[in-house]
């Protein structure tokens, strides 16, 4: 996973984006919500008009590994 940047205004400076999740606004446009790792604000970053694909949270994976098995009788449980 690549890693987001944005510009925290308490610390003036471009800083990388925690826990980012897709935003989507009135006009359309896709947006980063996540906060900032070095002063724990919230960071907002506008990134266009297609939806920006994140890589899976902890619990996303979590929840697709135990979705995703088969059990004995060969149903998807």
């Amino acid at each position: 996973m690549s890693v987001i940047e944005a510009y925290d205004i308490k610390a003036r400076k471009k800083v990388s984006m925690k826990n980012p999740q897709p935003y989507l606004m009135k006009n359309g446009s896709w947006a980063l919500k996540g906060t900032s790792a070095e002063t724990g604000i919230n960071l907002f970053k506008i990134v266009g008009r297609e939806k920006p694909t994140i890589g899976q949270s902890k619990y996303e994976a979590f929840k697709n590994l135990f979705t995703s098995r088969q059990c004995e009788c060969e149903k998807m449980c």
